[in-house]
């Protein structure tokens, strides 16, 4: 069993996954084109997916955006019968993209895997928070 996460884009969306629990690592990008709902469902049965974690950003006055991430992860839901976590992902692409750049990475390079390392974030972010409140 794993866990992914998921940094939604406009036209790219970031895949991340953890299969211990712990660790987070990038695992791919998805084209933001034809039934997504239906690829990433596809994606999470390919992992074994018991949760879903979506990055939601959050922003003041912004409760229309948010809703339109809100009525993706319940289709996602829905689609998988997974549990579908919101989670705020706020920063997550500017510090992929340091972690990136710290890691020797030219620019062009950067900009094909920027969504899926961010997923890591949103993801890294998640797990520890459940470690920190479950030690």
């Amino acid at each position: 069993m794993s866990i992914i996460a998921i940094d939604y884009g406009g036209r790219r969306i970031g895949v991340a996954v953890s299969d211990s629990g712990a660790i987070a690592r990038p695992h791919s990008v998805v084209k933001n084109e034809g039934d997504v709902i239906e690829k990433l469902a596809g994606l999470a049965r390919d992992l074994e997916a018991e949760t879903i974690v979506l990055g939601v950003p959050r922003r003041p006055n912004s409760s229309s955006g948010e809703q339109k991430f809100r009525d993706f992860a319940e289709r996602l839901r829905q689609k998988t019968c997974k549990v579908v976590v919101l989670w705020d992902e706020a920063l997550t692409t500017a510090e992929a993209s340091r972690q990136l750049r710290d890691n020797g990475m030219k620019r062009r390079e950067a900009q094909r895997e920027i969504d899926m390392h961010a997923a890591a974030v949103i993801l890294q972010s998640w797990l520890d928070d459940v470690a920190r409140r479950t030690s």
